[in-house]
């Protein structure tokens, strides 16, 4: 559940919503996070590859799965229907 959570919030740290609108991300470290939440679509552990803010968690193993899983469903079918079928499992 926690890789659900950090990959929903690289999802809005992406700061374009699922219609195509602009977010407006309100986070202190806005401009580093907006900047890898945008380029994870080429490299999805970028947001989490941020050892300021996740430390080397970004190294693999479970978290890492979970969350790249999630981040593709997230993009796939949108962060309802991720989440949705996340707390059905």
């Amino acid at each position: 559940m926690c890789a659900a959570v950090v990959a929903a919030w690289a999802r809005y740290a992406e700061g374009i919503d699922e219609q195509g609108k602009p977010i407006d991300v309100v986070d202190p470290r806005r401009e580093v996070l907006m900047a890898a939440a945008r380029s994870q679509c080429r490299a999805p552990t970028a947001f989490i590859e941020n050892r300021q803010v996740f430390g080397d968690i970004a190294v693999g193993g479970a978290f890492v799965e979970d969350y790249t899983r999630v981040l593709a469903a997230i993009h796939a079918r949108g962060v309802r229907a991720a989440l949705g079928e996340l707390l059905q499992a």
